[in-house]
């Protein structure tokens, strides 16, 4: 690819992501619409390619064939774009900067809270104001509300938190990225991961033989499933902004009427009502048979567990089964450490020896660079207070759940995932109280934040696929690459935390007044999991269970560990794991459903039409996933341009965000 053309996509990739790091908030905040940058098939970025693959390029191709953007420039425009969508949401600054700025009036407004905060004593540059009860602290509370007419934003106040909190996440994304530098080619290449939703990514800016469309594109299997979805949600959306006068087709199953006797009554909600989703469905499609099958097995087998214990065992504590789920986010990753033993090695020797080849530059930059950023994030948790030992307890677990993370969506291609329960929390309700500290209880709630919740868009694997769109890009491009998207996702802390300040001052409430924009910033998250555990620790109280928990976290682990080495050791066998990893999860009860119509849909076309008909139906399916999409894309647009003219705007809920 020429430099000209560099530079063009360049360009058009960082223009694009500058107007999605408005849009996303003023979207996901102010017009209180479905979200558009959190999941792994970003609604913001996806809309923004096709805008270029179906409106764009086909002009180009007929009036400026020469002008016409190549599948090099198109994929580095989604890979920045992708890399673009990280912070803007659940990835970064929805669950960041929100509670960081509310602390200080929170603090100020309780007296039990301002104790447990001077017994903790943090840095200072940590929070825009001081920390005390009964202060004035007008600049959080104006975050928190309205910034009053005529007063300007407190930029000051942010510049010490931009470093304090800068300080940590640099690394923190730093060793992400080198991460998804040094396993991306190793389990493509080596180990031959399926990376559906990348598959599936790359399908829509293919530009084999040079035509208008990419070839996927150009199949009316395409073209149906995708008028079918999108006509389905337009009539769903039109319902809404004219009541009773628009023929809906109900895409929900309601079954409740038929468990209401016996045991049957205590089956989970997930089970008796269902929704479908077209992008789950369709991704589906694109999975290997034993991970779709195992998605939705595990979650009826789990809804019976629960069911049954619930019914015929008096002490039975449903938290069990998170229990397990915490166990295989360890085990799963030890495996995948364990079985990539030898490619571990040559990172580890690549660091430390001269670099024959590119191929050997890239293990060991990527190498450098994971070691340099987890030096980082333990010096910058040893800087809060957090003792030595228990440092390197936190940097690992930051490491385990992004590598759990990328390989889940390697192996399925969910684009909807995170472990956001309390995990960490957990593990330190497990560790004797003498043992604890009071920082560092406070910032294993923060890493488990970090850990958790801010991997529902994991910056591994994002880059991952953003590094993979382009399937024939050599080792010095993977190099280059990698330096670009960690620059877009710095440049996006700054933008796009500047955006959101300037939204949250200027703003109380959502455009429709149906929530907060605080409210939808999550400025609760470190209440739940950094200063709750934190009061419990100063109140003496363990937070220990009643049952064996560190038994059950142990089962959690050692099946999933069994279950990943016997599909190692035989392609047949039909269980995966990485299902077990989404028991009892939010995400995974709105869309196990729509995996097991895919994958149902998938057999029976493996069964009647052999490989012949599974090939000829990835058009069908990969139309039916961008069509929801594009929906999305579409009702969100619908809100923003009549909310412009004034006028009263409706929320169109497709995606379960």
């Amino acid at each position: 690819m020429s430099a000209g053309r560099v530079i063009a996509a360049l360009g058009i990739g960082l223009s694009a992501s500058v107007f999605l790091w408005f849009a996303a908030p003023y979207n996901n905040f102010i017009l209180g619409n479905a979200f558009i940058s959190d999941d792994f098939m970003p609604v913001g970025a996806v809309g923004l390619v096709l805008l270029l693959v179906l409106v764009v390029n086909p002009i180009l191709h007929r009036i400026a064939p020469r002008l016409r953007l190549t599948f090099g420039q198109l994929a580095l425009v989604f890979g920045i774009l992708l890399a673009a969508s990280i912070t803007p949401g659940q990835g970064g600054l929805r669950h960041t900067l929100y509670p960081i700025g509310a602390t200080p009036h929170l603090v100020s407004q309780n007296q039990r809270l301002s104790e447990a905060y001077e017994t903790l004593d943090p840095p200072s540059a940590l929070f825009p104001e001081p920390l005390g009860y009964g202060i004035d602290v007008s600049a959080s509370a104006d975050f928190l509300d309205e910034l009053p007419a005529g007063e300007s934003i407190p930029w000051r106040k942010w510049r010490g938190p931009l470093l304090a909190w800068g300080a940590f996440f640099v690394p923190y994304w730093l060793m992400l990225t080198a991460l998804a530098l040094i396993v991306l080619p190793y389990w493509r290449e080596e180990e031959r991961q399926p990376f559906p939703l990348l598959e599936a990514q790359r399908a829509l800016i293919e530009q084999a033989d040079g035509g208008a469309l990419p070839p996927a594109m150009r199949s009316s299997l395409f073209w149906i499933g995708f008028g079918t979805v999108t006509f389905l949600h337009l009539l769903q959306g039109l319902e809404q902004y004219f009541p009773g006068r628009v023929p809906v087709i109900d895409l929900t199953i309601d079954l409740s009427a038929h468990f209401t006797e016996g045991p049957s009554r205590y089956l989970p909600h997930y089970i008796r009502h269902n929704q479908i989703h077209f992008l789950f469905l369709g991704i589906a499609y694109f999975m290997p048979n034993r991970v779709g099958m195992s998605i939705w097995f595990f979650q009826v087998v789990y809804a019976l567990y629960l069911m049954l214990g619930t019914a015929y065992t008096p002490a039975f504590n449903a938290q069990v089964v998170f229990d397990h789920r915490l166990g295989a986010w360890i085990g799963v990753p030890l495996c995948i450490l364990w079985f990539g033993r030898r490619h571990w090695r040559s990172v580890a020797r690549a660091v430390v020896r001269p670099a024959k080849n590119d191929a050997e530059r890239r293990k060991k930059i990527g190498g450098i660079g994971l070691l340099a950023g987890a030096i980082g994030v333990w010096c910058w948790l040893l800087w809060v207070g957090v003792p030595p030992l228990w440092a390197v307890g936190l940097v690992g677990i930051l490491f385990l759940f992004a590598l759990g993370m990328t390989r889940i969506v390697a192996e399925t291609g969910v684009p909807l995932m995170a472990p956001n329960s309390p995990f960490v929390s957990t593990l330190v309700n497990l560790i004797p109280l003498e043992w604890k500290t009071a920082a560092g209880v406070y910032f294993s709630g923060i890493v488990g934040l970090v850990a958790g919740h801010l991997n529902r868009v994991c910056a591994t694997t994002m880059l991952c696929h953003a590094l993979g769109l382009d399937g024939k890009a050599t080792p010095r491009r993977h190099i280059r690459l990698a330096g670009l998207f960690l620059g877009v996702i710095l440049l996006s802390v700054v933008v796009g935390g500047a955006i959101q300040l300037a939204l949250a001052y200027r703003h109380a409430e959502s455009l429709n007044l149906t929530r907060r924009v605080m409210g939808a910033g999550g400025e609760g998250y470190f209440r739940w999991l950094a200063e709750g555990p934190l009061h419990q620790f100063l109140d003496g109280r363990t937070g220990a269970r009643s049952y064996n928990q560190a038994g059950h976290i142990l089962f959690g682990g050692l099946l999933a560990a069994g279950l990943l080495a016997l599909c190692h050791r035989s392609p047949g066998w039909p269980i995966h794991p990485v299902a077990l990893m989404f028991v009892g999860n939010w995400y995974a009860h709105r869309i196990w459903f729509s995996v097991l119509l895919g994958w149902g849909l998938k057999v029976a076309m493996l069964k009647y039409g052999g490989g012949r008909g599974y090939r000829a139906g990835r058009g069908l399916f990969l139309g039916i996933m961008v069509g929801e999409v594009a929906a999305v894309v579409c009702w969100v647009l619908v809100a923003a341009i009549v909310a412009a003219a004034g006028g009263e705007y409706r929320v169109v809920r497709i995606l379960p965000f």
